[in-house]
């Protein structure tokens, strides 16, 4: 029996527009017209035979029906990307990443060598992004992310855990004989609300007054991680860091720790891969590489 079948363009149009929720990002993402993304969703509705949006003041809302079989039309979008993929790159040994500069900077680059000396036949791209892997874009084969790994749409995996304490120059450690002292000091932040100073100074038994809170509040803000262990390493004050993130420059002696407390974070690393494909085996091995490594950082 022949497939009864809707037009492919109409499907990845309708499909996109319920990704994103609007005709505007579905046709950014496709390259046409938000125009031209409608006329798609109404020539694949008049073929169905049924509305899969409601048209309330200008907006679209997907109908239940149309959820579903949006769900259904991106797994099948997804297949066929990768039975695609599959054939025309047969010998693509290219793995694709997608993560933030610090982490690609601190941690994932001071130890590609180690991957690429075991495995030569496989090439790792590293790009910087902050979003999280779009699933049906085949913009990139992985992205690693920090977060409580709560997103939709995507698999996720743990890679590892992480915690915060103060890092400085050695000069400025042997001046912080206390907790209290840091006050002397310049205290470096970066843009992630959960690596805030209150809580390290709370879980070192300093008592957080709204006079003392808004004085450690105050100082440099950096962009990245990797901003501000630059910035505490040429003795410029002290920064909250990552221990995953800070690890070189420990080892290294470029920045100490002055206190042993330390706060673990809600947010941890995860690797972040498209929802119920199966990754080609250079992706396999990668992630595999990625645990050993995770969990050698977290035993040295």
């Amino acid at each position: 029996m022949p497939r009864k079948l809707p037009s492919l363009n109409a499907l990845k149009a309708f499909e996109a527009a319920v990704r994103h929720g609007t005709t505007v990002g579905a046709a950014a993402e496709i390259g046409v017209t938000h125009g031209a993304i409608s006329r798609q969703i109404q020539q694949l509705e008049d073929w169905i035979g049924r509305p899969l949006f409601k048209r309330e003041t200008g907006r679209l809302v997907v109908t239940d029906a149309g959820a579903a079989y949006a769900e259904i039309a991106g797994r099948a979008l997804d297949l066929l990307h990768d039975g695609t993929q599959a054939l025309l790159d047969v010998s693509d040994n290219v793995v694709r990443v997608t993560t933030t500069a610090s982490f690609a900077s601190e941690w994932l680059m001071l130890r590609l060598s180690d991957f690429q000396s075991q495995h030569p036949h496989i090439e790792i791209w590293v790009e910087e992004g902050k979003e999280i892997v779009n699933p049906r874009s085949g913009g990139c084969d992985l992205a690693i992310r920090m977060g409580l790994g709560d997103w939709p749409g995507v698999h996720v995996e743990l890679l590892m855990g992480d915690r915060l304490f103060p890092v400085c120059a050695p000069e400025i450690a042997g001046q912080l004989a206390h907790p209290g002292n840091l006050g002397k000091f310049l205290l470096f932040h970066d843009d992630d609300p959960h690596a805030q100073w209150s809580r390290w100074l709370s879980q070192a038994s300093i008592d957080m007054t709204p006079a003392i809170a808004k004085r450690f509040d105050r100082g440099p803000r950096f962009a990245s991680s990797s901003m501000l262990l630059r910035a505490a390493a040429a003795g410029q004050g002290v920064a909250l860091a990552r221990e995953r993130l800070a690890e070189s420059w420990l080892e290294s002696g470029k920045l100490v720790r002055p206190f042993p407390t330390s706060v673990e974070l809600e947010n941890a690393y995860w690797l972040v891969t498209r929802h119920g494909i199966e990754p080609r085996r250079p992706l396999r091995i990668f992630i595999a590489w990625l645990r050993q490594q995770a969990g050698a950082s977290h035993n040295s």
